[in-house]
């Protein structure tokens, strides 16, 4: 009766520890699909900081240089945190996350910023570091 015993427990304890393996599995698939959902929100953050700079946004529709060194810095951050959104944008689009609509609506967004004559003389320095996606996005209509 002894070893019936012991053979029973092991077969608790190995049921336990694939049941605590499977736990730890799905945890941590949850929590690598939350550190990508916050990266992703981070990113829009940031871009939206920058987008109540009215004047800025003007300057480069317009192309009008920055009038201080602080100033371009301001715009060369902004401008990097509206393509950081962009490729969020991009990752979802290839994982099948984003809708044709979506996937429309975020072309039309990186055209029209693409547009401004003031976001061409930055985009030369910024394309290279873009994703191969948003950058036949960009040259889509170039």
């Amino acid at each position: 009766m002894g070893n019936t015993v012991d053979l029973f427990m092991i077969i608790v304890v190995i049921i336990l520890f694939i049941v605590l393996a499977y736990k730890i599995y799905k945890n941590t698939r949850m929590m690598r699909g939350t550190d990508e959902k916050s990266t992703h929100d981070a990113a829009e953050d940031y871009m939206h900081d920058f987008v109540d700079q009215p004047i800025l946004w003007a300057k480069l529709a317009k192309g009008i240089e920055a009038s201080s060194p602080e100033e371009e810095v301001s715009i060369t951050l902004m401008l990097n945190a509206a393509f950081q959104g962009f490729e969020s944008q991009c990752a979802e689009a290839e994982a099948g996350e984003l809708d044709d609509g979506e996937i429309q609506a975020l072309e039309e967004a990186v055209h029209r910023i693409c547009a401004m004559p003031g976001v061409q003389k930055h985009l030369a320095d910024m394309k290279a570091d873009l994703s191969p996606q948003l950058q036949s996005i960009i040259d889509q209509k170039q």
